[in-house]
């Protein structure tokens, strides 16, 4: 049986995403009678079998990114496109509408984005049941520029709410909407999904046990690498890296191949997306998780070729809160005696890799790279455990003290049914990037190394203070999902949790306290249809919003 597996893009569903902005505001439109209805703009359908031919290549290839989507040109602004409406109370509308036939998922690239303070912008499905993401004037950058999240479906709504108290205008020009083919819930229903999407049955999940030689290590360097949407249809991996100051400054390292033909301004970077039930190399189902950690926006600090490197620096600091790591590194360039990897395969939920032989120095076609030998590449047989796959480029190698020494450039490991297939892989090498050029624009001790104290290793840092190391953080989850009769909470996360439970409309159903154990909330008398179970941890006041599908047999 092939293996199943939820997807990236499900995990965007109804903005299931912590945040500082609490419960989700309905759009506005929704409790109103408007009368009128904008234009769709139409966009063509794309040539998915030229699109197939082209990916049974570029799938294979770990020097490019791993595609997704089709990013199409659109010419839509708030001040010649779609419709506004004036409302009795002072307030203002403006709503647009596009379809792209036969899409998977749809998500957007603003050129130019400016929001009044107190106004704001949602993003949202055909019929209703989805509102990818709510957006207001923090999002605001220097660059004017920003990528949104996914919508499910071939048709994506773009409403602003001007309340009558704001008289500036907005920006909003959209310059592109990136048309997603692949990259879905697998099931049945989605065809697509489950032809071509899903790692190799070799993968092994990054909770899988690799070795007691370096198990406390992976449990906090899981928590530095990221799934990386690139904003023009493709994905990479990438690791959150720390500095020699180590204050926190959010810098993230992948590949150079990685921001060829993508602007950093519109990716968005997820981190802790890990499967609470591992799987281990087989075709088993690996669990979602609800949890997660996500920003956008970046800006390219320093890159170069001669390893395959790039830095960015995230537009937002990391939140307190967040339960992530600032990875360290070695810039010494010495051999390693076992090396790991981690990343995220083909869009998939975080894998790990480990190969025993030691990494060796090699020089690809002009690449200062590190060579984990297989096939006719060096000596050795791969990895011993997992491999990477297109969609891993950019993802960090850890020498066995779990210090950062290069990222995935390229590469033939693969798996054959639930093996290795015993080919090779290169990285980028750390310690040729650290003074790679002649100008801070080409190199990285610049910026992980800003106070030149000559520090060849650094720690990692964790971002939570008071945290001590290997501490379990503990999980939330939330099942079954679609629901019959109750849902089930699972809290041993937060200490004062506490819930709401609404409709589609926004109107509140239940709503109290959960304990720190097993909690449940009875559906048996509502109907079959959308809800909102939006879980909020009073401690910080972050909160998740979780699409509740009730359906009966």
């Amino acid at each position: 049986m092939r293996k199943r597996i939820l997807f990236f893009f499900s995990l965007f569903l109804v903005c299931a995403v912590f945040s500082q902005e609490g419960q989700i505001p309905m759009p506005k439109s929704w409790g109103l009678n408007l009368t009128n209805s904008p234009k769709v703009e139409q966009l063509n359908p794309i040539n998915l079998a030229l699109i197939r031919k082209q990916d049974s290549i570029n799938d294979l290839d770990k020097s490019i990114p791993w595609r997704y989507g089709i990013e199409r040109n659109l010419n839509l602004n708030s001040n010649s496109g779609g419709l506004w409406n004036d409302l009795a109370d002072g307030g203002r509308i403006w709503r647009a509408v596009v379809q792209s036939q036969n899409a998977i998922n749809l998500s957007l690239n603003f050129n130019d984005f400016y929001l009044p303070e107190g106004a704001r912008l949602q993003i949202y499905n055909d019929d209703q049941t989805e509102i990818a993401q709510t957006l207001n004037s923090s999002h605001n950058r220097d660059s004017k520029k920003l990528g949104t999240w996914f919508v499910n479906g071939d048709i994506i709504w773009i409403e602003y709410y001007q309340p009558p108290h704001v008289s500036e205008a907005p920006r909003l020009d959209i310059k592109s909407v990136v048309h997603g083919y692949r990259l879905g819930e697998i099931d049945i229903s989605n065809p697509e999904g489950n032809r071509i999407n899903g790692s190799g049955n070799c993968n092994y999940d990054v909770n899988c046990p690799i070795g007691s030689d370096f198990e406390s290590q992976k449990n906090i360097l899981k928590k530095s690498v990221a799934f990386v949407n690139l904003g023009n249809g493709y994905l990479c991996s990438a690791v959150l890296i720390n500095n020699a100051k180590a204050d926190k400054t959010p810098y993230l390292l992948t590949a150079n191949h990685c921001v060829v033909n993508s602007d950093p301004s519109f990716w968005s970077i997820r981190f802790n997306w890990i499967s609470p039930n591992p799987v281990c190399g087989t075709d088993e189902e690996s669990g979602d998780l609800q949890n997660n950690f996500t920003v956008s926006g970046a800006e390219l600090i320093a890159s170069n070729s001669l390893s395959d490197f790039a830095l960015v620096k995230l537009y937002d600091d990391i939140p307190e809160s967040w339960d992530v790591a600032f990875a360290g590194w070695d810039n010494s360039d010495t051999d390693p005696v076992f090396e790991v990897g981690i990343h995220h395969p083909n869009g998939d939920i975080m894998k790990i890799c480990r190969d025993n032989s030691g990494a060796t120095k090699e020089n690809a076609n002009g690449t200062e790279v590190w060579l984990i030998g297989g096939g006719q590449h060096g000596t050795g047989n791969g990895w011993e455990i997992g491999t990477t796959e297109s969609g891993s480029s950019g993802s960090p190698l850890f020498n066995e003290n779990g210090k950062i020494i290069g990222q995935l450039y390229a590469g033939e490991s693969a798996c054959t049914g639930f093996e290795n297939n015993q080919n090779y892989d290169i990285y980028g090498r750390f310690g040729v990037s650290w003074n790679a050029g002649n100008s801070p624009e080409t190199r990285l001790k610049d910026w992980l190394d800003p106070d030149n104290s000559g520090e060849t290793s650094i720690e990692t840092l964790q971002n939570i203070l008071n945290v001590p190391d290997f501490q379990t953080i503990g999980e939330l989850k939330v099942y079954p999902n679609p629901v019959s009769t109750s849902i089930t909470v699972q809290n041993d996360r937060y200490p004062h949790l506490s819930y709401q439970f609404s409709n589609m409309m926004g109107q509140q159903i239940q709503a109290g306290s959960l304990s720190n154990t097993m909690n449940t909330i009875s559906v048996e008398d509502l109907a079959e249809g959308i809800y909102l179970l939006v879980l909020t941890d009073n401690d910080s006041s972050d909160s998740i919003t979780k699409k509740i599908v009730v359906k009966r047999q």
